[in-house]
């Protein structure tokens, strides 16, 4: 059985964040307080802009820096396409990747591979054709000691698979999103957003997830419904919780796991296959047996049926048929003379009547009579022997 293994980063990651928001002359730029990772795992940090209206296309320069001021990474969006090219990273590595889209008016990045090194305070900057602005309040990074080693799930195509996603937060605390999206390429999956009793809505996405777990006790444990092989991409996930002893109502923290999931392409069970085989050979056999049977009876029956001859007569036609009788029997002629006409003992049907007619050598017939033999006037040929005894 063939296995296609995907690693499927559940970093939770959302769209509807709403975290800090600063504005200043027409723009305005949004972005998470805090974000929360393991060692070893990935971190998104999200970072959304609105500019005064314009009927230009957007190019330009996405760029973030760390606390202290320093570029980590940067990147040239050119309007020849959509992709943020010319990239500039710390170290000169290639753990920062640009996962926005200024279309979108998204310049969110992803770290992987993170570090206690990477933990600290990023703003994020834009630079583009109809101006700069950048946000006065930093995203703080969460490096945590790994849990435990990375969660391995499996599953099989066309069944389902359910994801573990367990986080722990501040209380008191609400949960309000919790988003699983595709890590590379790099795309928006399904959005659950919290609504009034408890109740899970969702935003967008397919109807094939499912947010079973305990949502009050940070579960947002998801369940995918008919397994498909374009399901085998590295996903994110986020939840996002909004602290209630925050001074502000729209302060936004995001807690990020990981999860392997193992997806096995689902083949015939060849245990369920042979005993069909099985049972189509002795099928086709039985078919081939009875057809063999009907060709034999249709020759047996193509033989003609051959009838038995009557009696013979004699040429009188007046006379009846000559009986027959046992060679004990001796029937006498005219004037005295014996005979005996015996049959054939032949006990099987054929096209012939056999008779054999004895006479006495000793006697004479009186009068000059004699007997005859003649056809039986049936289509088969009648034959007779006169036998003469001395």
């Amino acid at each position: 059985m063939r296995s296609l293994y995907v690693c499927l980063s559940a970093v939770l990651l959302s769209v509807l964040v709403r975290g800090y928001n600063f504005s200043l002359n027409g723009w305005s730029m949004t972005g998470a307080d805090s974000v929360s990772a393991e060692k070893g795992g990935s971190a998104v940090l999200p970072c959304s802009f609105t500019h005064p209206d314009t009927n230009l296309t957007l190019t330009g320069s996405v760029i973030w820096k760390s606390q202290n001021k320093d570029v980590i990474f940067k990147c040239a969006y050119h309007s020849q396409g959509e992709l943020c090219e010319n990239v500039i990273q710390r170290d000169g590595g290639n753990r920062f990747r640009f996962v926005g889209n200024l279309s979108n008016k998204d310049a969110s990045i992803i770290i992987d591979g993170l570090g206690q090194e990477d933990k600290g305070s990023y703003r994020c900057r834009v630079e583009l054709n109809i101006g700069k602005f950048e946000t006065q309040t930093p995203t703080k990074l969460e490096v945590k000691a790994a849990q435990g080693n990375v969660s391995v799930v499996s599953g099989t195509e066309g069944d389902s698979v359910t994801l573990p996603c367990i986080v722990k937060f501040r209380k008191p605390s609400q949960l309000t999103t919790v988003t699983w999206m595709r890590k590379e390429p790099y795309q928006h999956i399904v959005t659950f957003t919290a609504q009034s009793q408890g109740y899970w809505t969702i935003v967008n996405g397919e109807n094939r997830y499912k947010l079973v777990g305990n949502t009050e006790k940070g579960n947002a444990t998801t369940r995918i419904n008919q397994l498909r092989v374009s399901d085998n991409h590295t996903y994110l996930c986020q939840v996002e919780y909004r602290s209630r002893q925050s001074p502000s109502e729209n302060s936004q923290h995001l807690i990020q796991k990981e999860i392997c999931l193992q997806v096995h392409v689902k083949t015939t069970d060849s245990t369920t296959l042979y005993p069909f085989i099985f049972l189509i050979i002795i099928f086709i056999i039985i078919i081939i047996i009875i057809i063999i049977f009907i060709i034999f009876r249709k020759k047996g029956g193509c033989s003609q049926q051959i009838k038995r001859p009557t009696p013979w007569k004699r040429n009188d036609p007046d006379s009846s048929s000559i009986p027959r009788t046992d060679q004990s029997q001796q029937p006498t002629a005219p004037g005295g003379k014996r005979f005996t006409i015996s049959a054939s003992e032949d006990p099987q049907p054929d096209s012939c009547t056999y008779a054999s007619i004895v006479f006495d050598s000793n006697r004479k017939v009186q009068g000059g009579q004699t007997f005859s033999v003649v056809d039986s006037g049936e289509t088969d040929v009648t034959y007779a022997a006169i036998v003469k005894t001395y």
